[in-house]
């Protein structure tokens, strides 16, 4: 209890946390730039003719495009404000609501690192990132203290290290140790710098067990004060890898990680540090203050409950698909929000639907591609629930519109998953506008996957 006492209410310097909340406010500032590089108001919101809901979180509907592109413009400046640490706080409320509103909208936007943006954004909204390096420390007419409770760097650090440490684990099953993924992966990597380098056997190997021991280990690593620069190296040449070399859809995320380093170093030294360089008075003893900080600390009990149940459930939540599947990846169910990165590829190789009119047996072919976007066809097959999802909109439509009631529709969908066999990743004889779409249910329609032995 000593040790979570500490962990949790021990005084800290403020200076990394507010080098984190600049880092994190210009990263956001980039992505609300390439947002509107893309359009991603309207080419993923508001312009396609469907959107595929989370399950609970139906109500999330698009808005007027001018309202859309108003909420875009007020993430563009709460962006501005999180960096210079001005109004923090409201604007990180605002973030945080419009950041998840445009992430979650569509389940085909998702991705880990979006996920990860997300809460991160939320936890920031109740920590004092503004004490330093801020607008608002350079305004206030009183000087603001630069302690704050060590629990506010430490729920970060938390957050980083289980990224990697769950994307570990989920390397342990056979959809990466047994699959032929890493293969496929270096086949469609945008460089062949690795391949110059190394056979592909022997690289397949490195990848395959290199990168399963480094997601596991480096938040150890960079927890360690001996090991802490060798894991920044780590992190350093993971990141590059992957940005450079294998992947070009990751984005932002392999610098963010490389700058969300910072948070495992002593916040004290590291203000100190700063502080030279640009000439500032050194920041105030922490041990000093420890004890005052400590005792005039309010809601000791509520902080450590939320920080209890916040904890408790990232660690277990990532291990739900325990309970629920055999195969997160290939029946998507609890695939989502539990970092299991880059487990996946799908190669569509066959894809047809078909409709019956009940009243009149007669059977027409569908073409289910008119009805999505480029990007949302090419994520639909990471989830066989976007199927029944299209199904059900295609009923529903083609009811309004020409009174047809209650169609059977079925598909033809076959991949080539992890670079295994192709094979039906539907049941092509089950009519999909009846699945229940509740991923507690059974799921018959869905075959199971034979690829491994």
């Amino acid at each position: 209890m000593k040790y979570i006492h500490k962990l949790v209410f021990k005084s800290i310097d403020v200076s990394v946390l507010a080098i984190f909340r600049i880092f994190f406010g210009m990263f956001m500032f980039y992505q609300m730039i390439y947002y509107y590089q893309i359009d991603y108001t309207f080419q993923f919101i508001f312009g396609p003719e469907v959107l595929f809901p989370y399950q609970g979180l139906e109500f999330l509907q698009p808005f007027s495009l001018g309202l859309l592109k108003t909420i875009h413009a007020g993430l563009l400046i709460s962006t501005v404000l999180i960096t210079l640490g001005f109004l923090y706080r409201y604007a990180m409320i605002f973030f945080f609501l419009g950041f998840s509103y445009f992430s979650f909208i569509d389940k085909t936007l998702y991705n880990n690192h979006i996920y990860l943006i997300a809460l991160i954004a939320f936890v920031m909204i109740f920590v004092s990132a503004d004490k330093k390096y801020s607008l608002r420390s350079k305004l206030s007419k009183k000087p603001l203290s630069k302690i704050i409770p060590a629990w506010q760097q430490n729920i970060l650090i938390f957050l980083i290290s289980i990224v990697y440490f769950f994307g570990g684990i989920s390397k342990l099953s056979p959809n990466w140790m047994d699959s032929n993924l890493v293969g496929y992966t270096i086949d469609q990597a945008q460089s062949s710098m690795l391949t110059n380098i190394f056979p592909k056997e022997t690289l397949i190997m490195l990848i395959k067990y290199g990168g399963l021991v480094f997601d596991l280990s480096i938040a150890f690593i960079l927890l360690a004060k001996k090991t802490r620069w060798l894991g920044v190296l780590l992190v350093v040449i993971f990141s590059y890898t992957n940005n450079s070399i294998l992947f070009d859809d990751i984005g932002i995320f392999p610098f963010f990680m490389i700058c969300a380093t910072i948070l495992f170093f002593d916040s004290k030294k590291v203000g100190n540090y700063v502080d030279s360089i640009f000439g500032s008075k050194a920041t105030e003893n922490t041990e000093e203050a420890t004890e005052t900080a400590v005792t005039t600390s309010k809601y000791k009990t509520l902080t450590l409950t939320c920080l209890f149940i916040f904890v408790v459930f990232h660690i277990v939540f990532p291990l739900r698909h325990h309970f629920l599947t055999t195969n997160p990846e290939w029946t998507s169910i609890a695939q989502r929000f539990s970092w299991r990165m880059k487990m996946q590829s799908r190669n569509v190789t066959q894809f047809n639907m078909s409709l019956v009119d009940r009243a009149t047996s007669q059977r027409y072919d569908l073409d289910g591609t008119t009805f999505v976007t480029k990007n949302q066809f090419m994520h639909m097959p990471e989830d066989p629930y976007t199927f029944v999802q299209l199904a059900k909109y295609i009923s529903k439509k083609l009811y309004l519109e020409r009174g047809l009631i209650n169609p059977i529709i079925k598909a033809e969908l076959m991949v080539e998953f992890n670079g295994m066999p192709t094979q039906y990743m539907l049941d092509k004889r089950i009519d999909l506008t009846k699945v229940n779409e509740s991923q507690f249910a059974k799921t018959p329609w869905i075959p199971e996957f034979n690829g491994y032995k």
